[in-house]
């Protein structure tokens, strides 16, 4: 997916709310406006938006001095989604199809993404997201794979935001549960709320399976730059289960045996899966709405 004229708007808004979290002296915010107004027309929009946004980041922590100006959101949100852990897990195994169940969960998570949105609610967004009907659903396709197969499966789990790794977790013991053998991926770098090793660690997800880095801060999967251990895992895998926005975004046109989890959270991502999957303007939106869907090359 490439970078379109919308994304480096987008870029624009979230450089200003990033430059407010990092520093509090209006000149210091001031000239991260300023150096982004030159940055954002030289960005190469041959790639895709998490691409990018690696050198818009960049430029804000060097101008500013903070590395990691999302750190207590991270925090927040990881602790936000523990205290829901017990009780998430006592409504997956209780209902008539566990598996689905962490599914929808483990996707309604996806909506806790300050990256794209910075003023929302996450327990109400959660809970109204886990309720939403699902616009492409290809869970019948996923659990065939996962029933049907004669091995266990090898599955490499693209993680993505701080908060919904919980969740992550519960549907990473399902597909434990499931017979599947489950390596699950975070980012190399800190970026944004994506979650690195640290994170993984805080929310004991090493508990469950072997956790491992892409060895990059992209907040996505550009296998290009990836580090040599992770592209050789993702070519080996049977089966990749994709997280969230910025990892659609970067393997979006990548020939390989792909499910994206993910809310949509932005019209021009809605836009590409729309024209992905051949559908009518419209039934896809930026609106947060949950998407199951089974990567086709075309």
């Amino acid at each position: 997916m490439k970078t379109s004229l919308e994304c480096l708007v987008c870029f624009y808004r979230q450089g200003l709310t990033t430059a407010q979290l990092s520093s509090d002296n209006i000149k210091v915010q001031h000239q991260v406006l300023r150096e982004l107004g030159t940055l954002l027309p030289s960005l190469d929009r041959e790639l895709s938006p998490p691409e990018n946004a690696v050198f818009v980041y960049s430029l804000i922590a060097k101008i500013t001095g903070e590395a990691d100006p999302f750190a207590e959101l991270k925090l927040e949100s990881n602790n936000l989604a523990l205290g829901l852990q017990q009780q998430t897990k006592n409504h997956i195994i209780t209902s008539p199809d566990p598996l689905f169940t962490a599914l929808r969960y483990a996707i309604a998570g996806n909506i806790i993404d300050y990256g794209a949105q910075h003023d929302f609610n996450p327990r109400e967004s959660l809970a109204k997201c886990v309720d939403e009907d699902f616009i492409i659903n290809d869970y019948e396709i996923l659990h065939r794979k996962i029933r049907e197969s004669p091995t266990p499966l090898n599955i490499l789990y693209l993680a993505d935001n701080c908060g919904e790794l919980v969740f992550d977790g519960l549907l990473v013991e399902q597909l434990l549960a499931h017979g599947c053998n489950i390596r699950l991926a975070v980012r190399g770098k800190t970026i944004l709320n994506d979650v690195t090793l640290d994170d993984a660690a805080y929310c004991s997800i090493n508990q469950y399976c072997q956790v491992i880095d892409n060895g990059t801060g992209c907040p996505g999967t550009p296998l290009a730059v990836c580090s040599q251990e992770f592209q050789q895992h993702f070519a080996e895998a049977d089966l990749i289960i994709s997280k969230g926005q910025g990892n659609f975004e970067t393997l979006s046109d990548v020939d390989a045996p792909l499910f994206f989890l993910l809310t949509v959270k932005c019209s021009v991502v809605a836009r590409h899966i729309t024209q992905k999957r051949g559908l009518a303007m419209g039934i896809v939106t930026g609106s947060g709405k949950p998407i199951l869907m089974q990567q086709t090359i075309t």
